[in-house]
């Protein structure tokens, strides 16, 4: 099997205040997220934070995979760019395992 299969390149499109390292966090929580998913060829990240005090939820974590031909799709928002991803990995999980029960 190919490499590049196995583990696609997590491509990013940030806006607003991300680090270096919430990508990195980011990129961990997704690829835990996906283990053990076969025919996964595309991952499309989006982080976002808005610096707008007012918002109860400013930081917006969002994951697109193409498995098997299937787009799965998750997203959370939290006040923090952290807690966000937290929330998209959970999520991201059960929509891949349900995949696979079916």
């Amino acid at each position: 099997m190919n490499a590049t299969r196995e583990r696609p390149e997590v491509r990013f499109l940030t806006s607003g205040d991300v680090t270096a390292h919430e990508r990195s966090a980011a990129e961990r929580a997704v690829r835990t997220a996906l283990k053990g998913a076969e025919g996964v060829t595309s991952v499309q990240v989006t982080l976002s934070v808005v610096a707008d005090a007012s918002l109860p939820r400013p930081a917006l974590a969002q994951a697109v995979a193409d498995i098997d031909g299937r787009r799965v799709r998750a997203q959370a928002a939290a006040p923090r760019i952290d807690e966000a991803i937290d929330m998209l990995r959970e999520r991201l999980a059960i929509r891949t395992s349900s995949l696979r029960a079916s």
